[in-house]
């Protein structure tokens, strides 16, 4: 094995003093197959009593039950014997090292446990006692004691407050709930969550759909160890080959996104709690519109992953991506009724994918098959008058064949009793045929109850029981397959940042003034319409004639938010009477004198700093209809060119950015190197917390973008 131990390397410094690149031994060790957590050769479970409840006692009955090999040490304050195994009184009476120690005692002998394990070498543990952070002072206290201890020895662990890990591939079955292993199934796809309870539904719903797992993660508080840890070790992991996530909260937002862009293996998350926090103030747009949820979700979108909302949508893409990948947006759609096809069509024509018609041969071919020449040769097609299924599978293979077809969904309905064993054949063929032909084919079907688990172990192949949630999966998979084709996509990274958990530590904040701010977007390279600050009429006019009229005053008060709203601004100026009158009429100290722009298309463009994502970048519709139709697009910043572009198109009214009705089209090459630009202004100066420039105007190509009204606030 080359590599055996679980730490992060001490990072070093690249060409900047603000952001440095963590390098983690994910990335140095290639496989983590040897890694103790997930394959110790001995474990000690420590809280184990012959009680007649006993938590500690289920951790070693599960080990047992799944046949785990390596030597199992019972510590337990009573002593005495479990069957064979002496339970020790201390981990000091224990007479090995064990590679791994699962605890199970009241929170309070926590950090004293692991000073324990210190001192006699063990290096692994798995917290599952609860009693901390989740329950307030006293429980953040013994976090800390438990960090201090762990940090000393060099301890690394999963948890505290979690039901801890599960391993098929040795039988290393560690939650104190009991599990059966006739009611596990082995197989390739791993699941990381936040929440034990999420872990057991898991295991549960996993059967139900007879899917099979290789390794299941319970977190919990992640004070240690966390869904970074986790992600990257399961890229890597052989036995991995589909992921899942569920998250509460993010621990490093950028770590993740650049895990999924390394991995070749789709990774599907369930993100909770996605509640509006960052609405409650809303003094820029882009606070209001960038939420925290709102946030993630673009995040997820730009590194690949797949994002679902709920634990059977999950369990939906956990079958699809058991099958071969959706290579186009083609369906070829069967079934046994004409509602059938109808439902099927609905479902391809909401999620995106395409209906297109078969082949004149294609048709051909089952006008042959067909008894009463009552079926419409279309795409879906109804095949309710034919009853050999046989001919139904020889129709599958001859759809595969067509050039038109992608995927295909066969929504089956059967006869009872009479079809049941014709119609766990024709499972199985689909599962030939899928392989055979390297394209998805999804059989939707709904049992009877008593039929349920024969329909879906009959070829050891998934089955649905609807037809939009095939769909809605099967467009992920297209998604998820195009997206990874893209030239460089292995390559790309999104640089980290120096401390990820202290971004919102901020004591103070302020709104810079329009000087400041017009300043420091020029300083970088931004187009900013030409300005001057004035302090009264007299001032404003030689600012006005320096400029060249027209022009717009606006009050130079960092305070004054929507200068509209609040008369705090007058455009359009065309000469000194007209202007001495506005500045007369506005409430104000001080005045901005600027150029007006030449007409164009408004847009917005704003920024913050998230939480979970460190610095992002949004783009919009401009002016005053952004606050009501929210249009935009989101990205991670900073972006490159080809990232700027992708936004730019996910907005629903980017074709008023095109030529249209005679109108010649916007300068959108400009615009992409303004949206660079200013990405990377917000992640160079993490002290800008919100930015907005609202309106930046765009002119036809060729001309340019102008900033005319934008809006800073820094923290410190």
């Amino acid at each position: 094995i080359l590599c055996r131990t679980f730490f992060v390397l001490p990072c070093f410094s690249l060409h900047t003093s603000k952001y440095l690149f963590f390098i983690s031994i994910f990335s140095v060790c290639p496989s983590f197959r040897g890694n103790i957590i997930f394959y110790p050769r001995s474990v000690m479970v420590v809280g184990v009593s012959n009680a007649p409840v006993n938590l500690g006692k289920s951790i070693v009955q599960n080990l047992d039950r799944f046949k785990f090999e390596g030597p199992v040490y019972c510590v337990g304050k009573d002593g005495g014997y479990l069957g064979d195994r002496k339970i020790y009184p201390t981990i000091e009476d224990v007479d090995a090292a064990p590679d791994l120690a699962v605890f199970l005692i009241p929170a309070r002998f926590i950090p004293d446990a692991i000073d324990a394990c210190g001192r006699k070498g063990i290096r692994y543990a798995v917290i599952e006692t609860a009693g901390f952070t989740e329950y307030g002072d006293e429980g953040r206290t013994l976090e800390d004691q438990l960090r201090q201890a762990a940090g000393a020895w060099n301890i690394r662990f999963v948890g505290p407050n979690c039901i801890s890990i599960i391993n098929l591939e040795n039988g290393l079955v560690l939650p104190f709930v009991p599990f059966n292993p006739e009611g596990t199934k082995k197989g390739d796809i791993s699941l990381a969550a936040q929440s034990g309870g999420i872990i057991v539904d898991s295991v549960r719903l996993l059967s139900l759909e007879n899917l099979g797992f290789n390794k299941l993660i319970s977190m919990g508080n992640k004070l240690d160890l966390n869904e970074n840890d986790f992600l990257d070790y399961l890229v890597s992991d052989p036995g991995s080959h589909i992921i899942g996530l569920y998250l509460e909260n993010i621990v490093d937002g950028r770590r993740l996104m650049n895990s999924a862009y390394q991995s070749d293996k789709p990774i599907i998350i369930l993100k909770g709690n996605i509640g509006d926090a960052s609405r409650t103030i809303a003094r820029f747009h882009t606070a209001a519109l960038a939420g925290d949820d709102t946030v993630a979700d673009a995040a997820f979108r730009q590194a690949g992953l797949i994002r679902v909302s709920n634990m059977q949508e999950m369990m939906d893409n956990f079958k699809i991506f058991s099958l071969p990948p959706m290579r186009g947006p083609r369906l070829g759609l069967l079934c046994r009724s004409g509602g059938q096809g109808v439902i099927l069509a609905d479902a391809a024509h909401r999620h995106g994918l395409e209906v297109s018609q078969f082949s004149d041969d294609f048709y051909a071919f089952v006008k042959k098959e067909v008894r009463a020449g009552v079926i419409r040769l279309t795409n879906p097609l109804d095949l309710g008058d034919i009853f050999n299924l046989k001919i139904h599978i020889d129709i599958m293979e001859r759809a595969l064949q067509e050039k038109t077809v992608d995927g295909l969904v066969f929504s089956h309905a059967y006869v009872a009793d009479s079809e049941v064993h014709a119609s766990e054949g024709l499972i199985s063929a689909a599962r030939d045929l899928s392989l055979e032909y390297r394209k998805p084919v999804v059989v939707t079907v709904v049992p009877r109850k008593r039929e349920w688990f024969s329909m879906k172990e009959a070829a050891d192949f998934p089955v649905f029981t609807e037809a939009d949630s095939a769909v809605r999966a099967l467009i992920n998979s297209y998604r998820y397959f195009t997206t990874r084709q893209l030239p460089g996509r292995h390559l790309k990274k999104i640089p980290l940042l120096e401390k990820p958990d202290d971004r919102s530590a901020k004591s103070f904040s302020r709104l810079l003034g329009p000087g400041e701010t017009y300043d420091l977007l020029a300083s970088v390279g931004l187009p900013v319409a030409e300005y001057q600050i004035v302090k009264d009429a007299q001032e404003g006019v030689k600012a006005a004639d320096a400029i060249g009229y027209p022009v717009a005053v606006k009050i130079a008060a960092p305070d004054v938010l929507h200068k509209t709203e609040e008369k705090g601004v007058k455009l359009g100026i065309a000469d000194p009477v007209e202007l001495k009158r506005a500045i007369v009429d506005m409430n104000g100290n001080e005045f901005l004198i600027q150029k007006m722009a030449a007409p164009g298309r408004e847009v917005i463009v704003g920024g913050k700093q998230d939480n979970e994502f460190g610095p992002v970048i949004l783009f919009g519709l401009g002016g005053i209809f952004v606050e009501v139709m929210k249009d935009v697009a989101l990205r991670v910043a900073p972006i490159e060119d080809n990232d700027a572009e992708d936004m730019i198109a996910d907005i629903r009214g980017s074709r008023l950015l095109d030529g249209f009705r005679g109108h010649p089209p916007a300068d959108k090459a400009a615009l992409k190197r303004c949206l660079v630009t200013i990405s990377r202004l917000l992640y160079d100066h993490p002290e800008i917390t919100n930015l907005d420039i609202n309106p930046m105007i765009v002119g036809d190509s060729g001309t340019g973008c102008v900033i005319v009204d934008a809006k800073i606030e820094v923290s410190g």
